[in-house]
């Protein structure tokens, strides 16, 4: 082996750094390779006086190898992560998602909404009734023909309708609802295993929430609906009053009160009277009872435990464990249970006292309370004393009916109260028709829909826009044919109530809040009057503007069929007058920058909060009372 051009080595005391000074010849030399010897070239290092403070260095061709290999960890990391921003900064082609749930013998379309890998589309379903989740399954996804939709409840395959008709045939065709007992063990819980409103209405237990049904629908008979108007008419009055009374001693002449919670105050305090002659105060002392304080908090803790995040929680789940959350449960509802018990015990004893027998029920009548009547059935189906288990069953049956239209009165009039702050000439024409009825209720109170039509109509139009239970649904028994599209046996078809009401194949202008689709004014009295759908013409093609009569069978907010709403006749009586009395006497305002959102409280669809603002209302000369 030879060595040529060994390095030469300058050395200088201020400071040294290490060159590659190899000569333009030596760089570019070739090394010889032959059999007897081999030729290396040495590249020369020259130390070069740089300064104290800096080192630079030119590398050789090997170092610089050795760097490279250094690297390639990082430029592979790097690659793929280029390629990722590449990926993103391209325009994407969205592709439909479609997934078929049904064959395609059925004829119904494909779900187009991507689900969610453990739960499907419950999310969907569970949201509140104006969110993009709800609606993108409900209406933005259903065929435009047929109105209907496709979707995965956890593992079920399930159907939405939109059209009006098809919804009236699945609620008169079919009682049986199997509600998921994941979320109904938890009623249960509040109500009893065999409360009306947790029936199925299937095969196991059709009989038993007949004997319920029958029981409580003689006691919710227009007849006796009317009955119950003056107490109605009363509490409205005095609550009214009591709103004027706080209002009065505020310093700025304004009472400022949450909706949710007033409303309840009244809700109860009607219930009282015309449940069980019983008067709670609430609207009296603008404050709580016991009843209502224990109430609310098991309403609160049922909806928490039923929401999609606690269904894996244990100790959510199961109620004997003894934490100090199942143990607060327990003395809530055993609180509602006692009261209810007590109040229906004592006014027990008074009948028992009248030595009332089935032939002379109709003297415990004047009352007009719902225990009576539900007492005068039960003695007529089974005659004899009243036992303690007859005590407990009406007491359980009289919670059913608070617990159904406690929260829902309370939804449907704070929302009215929103709505008329969106149109304040409804709500002075409210007012004013209000105000020219109060005498002939004062006397008559059962005359309530035909004095206050005007504001009937805004109820019903708010429980329209806006329906406190925003969806239903049925269990479908044997295969239905809707629109060429046939829904196999044992599918949950959906109704989204909401939805329904606010489609235009349903209602004209749906999305617009029109009183008037509900009345009209009579040319001879000048007074507002019910409108007739099947006298007045769809249509006028002569005047553009013609708002057509609305049809009452398109409003599912009470349900329809054998499994409707009990109790619809006397939640629309209580909603109008209290809504009647409030306006008349009072301005209803919102706090500034007040924007309404709902949220989802298990079936219903309540405001998160709703800040009003009563005022002493001021008449004027040419507001023409």
């Amino acid at each position: 082996m030879k060595v040529d051009n060994i390095s030469r080595i300058d050395i200088e005391s201020s400071g040294m750094c290490v060159s590659d000074k190899a000569t333009s010849s030596q760089c570019g030399r070739t090394p010889q390779h032959n059999d007897d010897e081999m030729t290396v070239t040495v590249p020369t290092f020259e130390l070069i006086d740089t300064g104290a403070d800096s080192l630079t260095s030119r590398s050789s061709p090997t170092t610089m190898a050795l760097h490279q290999l250094h690297m390639l960890p990082f430029v592979l990391l790097l690659v793929p992560i280029c390629l990722l921003v590449r990926q993103l900064k391209r325009p994407k082609r969205k592709q439909p998602h479609t997934k078929t749930y049904f064959p395609s013998s059925t004829n119904l379309p494909p779900c187009r909404v991507p689900a969610h890998p453990i739960y499907a589309h419950m999310p969907h379903v569970f949201s509140p009734p104006d969110s993009p989740m709800f609606e993108a399954v409900f209406r933005h996804q259903a065929d435009p023909n047929s109105g209907l939709s496709t979707f995965r409840f956890l593992s079920e395959p399930s159907v939405g309708v939109l059209k009006a008709e098809h919804a009236r045939t699945l609620l008169r065709h079919c009682t049986d609802r199997q509600a998921n007992r994941i979320f109904t063990r938890h009623f249960k819980k509040s109500l009893g295993q065999d409360a009306m409103i947790m029936l199925d209405g299937g095969d196991s237990d059709k009989e038993k929430w007949r004997q319920h049904r029958n029981l409580v629908k003689a006691a919710f008979t227009s007849n006796a609906v009317q009955n119950m108007a003056d107490k109605v008419w009363e509490v409205a009055n005095g609550f009214s009053s009591s709103l004027l009374r706080e209002s009065s001693e505020s310093s700025d002449g304004k009472a400022r009160l949450e909706a949710a919670e007033i409303f309840k105050w009244a809700t109860l305090d009607i219930f009282g009277r015309v449940a069980f002659d019983h008067r709670f105060g609430c609207t009296e002392t603008l404050s709580d009872s016991a009843l209502m304080r224990s109430l609310d908090r098991c309403i609160e803790d049922n909806n928490d435990r039923c929401k999609p995040r606690n269904l894996i929680n244990p100790f959510l789940q199961f109620y004997c464990l003894p934490t100090r959350r199942n143990k607060e449960f327990a003395r809530n509802i055993e609180e509602v249970h006692s009261i209810l018990r007590n109040i229906c015990r004592t006014r027990m004893d008074e009948i028992d006292r009248s030595r009332c027998n089935p032939q002379d029920v109709d003297n415990l009548g004047k009352n007009h309370d719902l225990l009576t009547s539900l007492l005068k059935s039960k003695a007529e189906s089974k005659p004899g004393p009243v036992q303690d288990e007859v005590i407990d069953e009406l007491t359980k049956m009289l919670l059913t009916l608070l617990f159904a239209g406690y929260d829902t009165s309370s939804v449907l009039l704070s929302m009215a109260m929103w709505s008329m702050v969106q149109h304040p000439e409804i709500q002075k024409e409210c007012a004013r028709e209000a105000f020219e009825a109060s005498a002939s209720l004062h006397e008559d109170a059962s005359q309530w829909e035909s004095q206050l039509a005007y504001c009937h109509a805004v109820i019903l139009e708010t429980i329209r826009l806006h329906p406190p239970v925003y969806t239903n649904s049925r269990n479908l028994t044997k295969d239905i044919v809707l629109d060429g599209c046939t829904i196999p046996q044992g599918t949950r078809v959906y109704i989204p109530i909401m939805q329904i009401h606010t489609d235009s194949r349903n209602f004209a202008r749906a999305k617009d809040f029109l009183p008037e689709r509900w009345v009209r004014r009579d040319v001879s009295s000048g007074r507002w009057v019910a409108r007739d759908h099947h006298a007045e013409p769809k249509y006028l093609p002569e005047d553009p503007s013609y708002l057509p009569p609305a049809n009452s069978r398109n409003l599912f907010a009470f349900s329809d069929g054998a499994r409707n709403c009990v109790g619809y006749r006397l939640a629309l009586q209580e909603s109008t007058m209290v809504f009647a009395c409030l306006v008349r006497d009072l301005d209803v305002d919102l706090r500034e920058g007040f924007e309404m959102r709902k949220r989802k409280k298990f079936a219903l669809a309540t405001p998160e909060e709703m800040p009003l603002i009563f005022s002493k209302r001021e008449w004027k000369q040419n507001d023409g009372v």
